[in-house]
């Protein structure tokens, strides 16, 4: 319902007066409209576009520069976002803050971004890490998980996170990286379930500290996709696993389910509910050859029985 439909609602059961109704109505039309996430979103935009520009840049000039002021370019720019992001830095403090300036978040995730582009292009032009390629992921790792935590700043937790997740599947099996699916390699997928675990035990002991508490949404919710993609990956391409992976992906399931209730977030319930169909799907056509009816009938009523669970739960959890 809109402002004005609840207002003549309110004055119809007598509980708002009409010439309260009038004024409150005048209010609602007048008042300023918030373009806050509007323009945050554009200046997100623009300093992804900003940081895929430079690239192209380095791309395309690089044989006509050189390499040495290319690096030198790319090395300034990075220091003087973070220069400007560290004059402004929040006060530090285990809960949550906020920058000093308006420009300050966009500058810190400007030098990330040109932090990886240096790192990059550094590799590719002097090859200064080798052929020891997980260092390339683990470096951003190190760097980004303290100035995350320092400055408050849930993007580049998310960066570092990335970047961890990624390091895990170079240091396994660097070349395969690049040629096919990490998740047909076993101890990549042993590693990955690993990992997640090791995320979501530290982002609950340090919810339990108090030590950024809001910085757990952020965790978990990368470390649980990892992990219900790797219960997936196992179940999919390891047949002499599967019963395991498949117990191991139903109590995921449950967890997260029961998360989700605890925490009113429709987005954990959605991983449960979708991860869980997926596995079960594949299970059903595994194991149960059919005929094409009844494949089409599976869908269709498995189909509204999730649509159904998933709005029957809407009122009962607001999304976070």
């Amino acid at each position: 319902m809109s402002p004005a439909d609840v207002l003549t609602e309110l004055n119809k059961q007598g509980i708002l007066p009409a010439d309260q109704q009038v004024k409150i109505a005048a209010i609602e039309r007048e008042k300023p409209f918030s373009v806050h996430w509007e323009l945050r979103s554009m200046l997100y935009i623009g300093i992804l576009l900003l940081s895929s520009g430079l690239g192209l840049l380095v791309y395309d000039n690089f044989d006509q520069i050189g390499h040495g002021a290319l690096l030198v370019a790319i090395a300034s720019a990075c220091f003087g976002s973070f220069f400007f992001a560290w004059r402004y830095r929040p006060d530090w403090t285990l809960r949550e803050t906020k920058s000093r300036s308006t420009f300050g978040d966009y500058a810190l995730i400007l030098a990330c971004l040109l932090f990886l582009t240096l790192e990059g292009y550094a590799q590719y032009a002097y090859n200064v890490f080798g052929e020891r390629y997980g260092l390339v992921t683990l470096l951003p790792a190190l760097l980004f998980l303290p100035i995350a935590y320092r400055f408050d700043h849930r993007g580049i937790l998310g960066m570092a996170l990335t970047a961890l997740i990624s390091w895990v599947g170079v240091t396994v099996r660097p070349l395969e990286l690049y040629f096919k699916t990490n998740f047909f390699d076993r101890t990549t997928v042993f590693s990955a379930i690993g990992l997640s675990l090791v995320l979501i035990a530290v982002a609950l002991g340090l919810q339990r500290k108090q030590i950024k508490a809001h910085f757990t949404y952020t965790y978990l919710t990368m470390a649980g996709n990892l992990l219900m993609v790797a219960l997936l990956g196992g179940l999919f391409n390891f047949d002499e696993l599967r019963i395991g992976f498949t117990v191991g992906l139903a109590a995921a399931c449950v967890v997260l389910d029961r998360f989700a209730r605890q925490e009113q977030s429709f987005l954990f319930l959605l991983m449960s509910v979708v991860y869980g169909y997926i596995g079960a799907t594949y299970l059903f056509f595994h194991y149960l050859h059919l005929d094409d009816e009844a494949y089409y009938w599976y869908f269709i009523l498995t189909g509204i029985a999730l649509v159904y669970y998933l709005m029957s739960q809407l009122p009962k959890r607001s999304a976070k």
